[in-house]
């Protein structure tokens, strides 16, 4: 690539790794991706820092971790401090532009995006009396539904929402579908973006998050009765810490009698999910299609990432839970570069913090001193770099450490903890946090180390000292804060 390259970052919100045709459903049809993968690099052990919406996607944004960019949950926001991929792309000459779900709360942000668009539809948790969505006049999505003529009470009437699981196809056309909005939103700017500045197009589809609303033929895609088996349930949950039956009390969750759902409404919200994934791969088939015709295939680096997985029905929990299973931190990942060898699998472990020094390498750009991810190894020319041997995750308070062959999840001030042996129980249902104190404590301790080993000595609010010691002369580094 002669010029500097263009850069498409796709997101989806809830996607877990196993949920595409080609990481492996049998049942899921996703034509688009998968040809996509068979052209990008697969890495098939990516991980997310968080299993929350708002903190993976500061992550990702930030390459920073949670616990060092401040956004632990999605009622907080990023810190003015903070150094966005938007802004600092936007620094260097590119054109920015956010379609879709972005998530960030930093008016830096917003304000290095040279063009924003479909931030999405306005969602009343607590419901109206008889359970509906309500239309938002002054967005521009649902301001473009109103205008085809169509009501909240033919698009999103949520009736029995929470006894369905948020399985409720939607009664709206095709293409006044969210992610449709969010799919032709994005070919229009492809269409109009002209050759004097290199892009970086930020592409943030809704779905498959929770209410499960796919819409059209999508709505009947998948039967009920043909969705892959579900891993785990209730009784797996006695397995493991408190929390787990805490968070699954009835009047602690949004799906309020789920835990009484029969079997057929589990499957019938997969199979609603399943039709959202396809209805989001339909889009995503026809902004490829624009980047082809448009010439800019051969000049556009494309990466396509979730913020995180979601339980789906494993272990009898729908939607996403604040957990740290591979179920909720294990991603699609793919990276497409023109000119650089493709159609490869990388099983490296990979961390969700690696995508910003990533693409700053492949743009021949410097990353900020304060971005702690890695460069991805396919990509990364240095005869001293190496892969990563463990994954870190947080979710608030508890923190995860995992290897290709165990995981550990640690709770602060707890006697108990989760620790699994991944070599034999992929689908984390046997605890051995008890069993095997050895492990345990040598996990701990790499955990301790890992924590110490990233720690945020470049950020801002560090001030650094450089002195000699006084006997050897050793240059020192030393810090103050404020």
């Amino acid at each position: 690539m002669s010029q500097p390259p263009n850069i498409l970052l796709i997101t989806t919100d809830h996607l877990r790794y196993d949920t595409l045709g080609y990481s492996g459903d049998p049942v899921l049809e996703t034509p688009s991706i998968d040809e996509l993968a068979s052209e990008a690099t697969r890495f098939s052990n990516c991980f997310v820092q968080s299993p929350v919406c708002k903190p993976s996607r500061a992550t990702i944004m930030t390459g920073r971790y949670p616990r060092h960019h401040g956004v632990r949950w999605n009622g907080s926001n990023l810190n003015e401090n903070e150094v966005t991929m938007i802004e600092f792309f936007h620094r260097s000459g590119y054109s920015t532009a956010c379609i879709g779900k972005h998530h960030i709360s930093q008016k830096k942000f917003v304000d290095s995006l040279d063009y924003l668009e479909a931030q999405g539809i306005r969602r009343n948790w607590r419901e109206n009396p008889d359970g509906i969505y309500q239309i938002n006049k002054k967005n521009p999505f649902e301001k473009y539904v109103s205008s085809r003529g169509y009501t909240y009470k033919t698009g999103y009437a949520l009736q029995n929402f929470r006894k369905n699981l948020g399985a409720v196809p939607s009664d709206l056309p095709e293409d006044c579908h969210i992610d449709a909005y969010v799919g032709q939103k994005g070919r229009d700017y492809l269409q109009q973006i002209g050759s004097e500045d290199p892009f970086f197009l930020w592409l943030g589809f809704y779905g498959p998050h929770h209410p499960y609303v796919p819409s059209g033929r999508f709505a009947r895609m998948y039967h009920p009765d043909e969705v892959s088996p579900f891993r785990g349930d209730n009784q797996d949950l006695d397995k493991k810490p408190l929390e787990y039956q805490l968070y699954c009390q009835t009047e602690n969750h949004k799906f309020r009698g789920f835990n009484s759902a029969p079997a057929e409404t589990f499957r019938q919200m997969k199979a609603a999910y399943y039709g959202t994934v396809s209805q989001i791969d339909w889009q995503i088939g026809l902004i490829l299609e624009v980047l082809e015709e448009k010439g800019l295939k051969g000049n556009t680096i494309v990466v396509f990432i979730s913020d995180h997985g979601e339980f789906l029905g494993d272990y009898g929990i729908p939607a996403k839970a604040p957990f740290l299973l591979d179920c909720m931190l294990h991603v699609p990942c793919l990276v497409y570069v023109p000119d650089k060898q493709n159609n490869i699998t990388s099983d490296e472990l990979i961390e969700s913090v690696d995508l910003f020094p990533t693409l700053t390498h492949l743009a021949e750009l410097e990353p900020p001193d304060c971005v702690q991810g890695k460069i991805l190894p396919p990509f990364d020319t240095e005869e001293s770099c190496h892969s990563r041997q463990v994954i870190y995750a947080e979710a608030v308070d508890k923190k995860c450490l995992r290897t290709k062959e165990w995981k550990l999840i640690h709770y602060p001030a707890k006697d108990y903890g989760e620790l699994y042996n991944l070599t034999e129980d992929i689908y984390e249902q046997n605890n051995l946090y008890a069993d095997l104190p050895e492990i345990r404590h040598k996990m701990t301790l790499d955990l301790y180390y890992h924590l110490d080993a990233t720690e945020d000595f470049k950020h801002p609010t560090y001030q650094r000292f450089t002195s000699e010691h006084p006997e050897t002369g050793e240059e020192i580094t030393h810090y103050h804060t404020w």
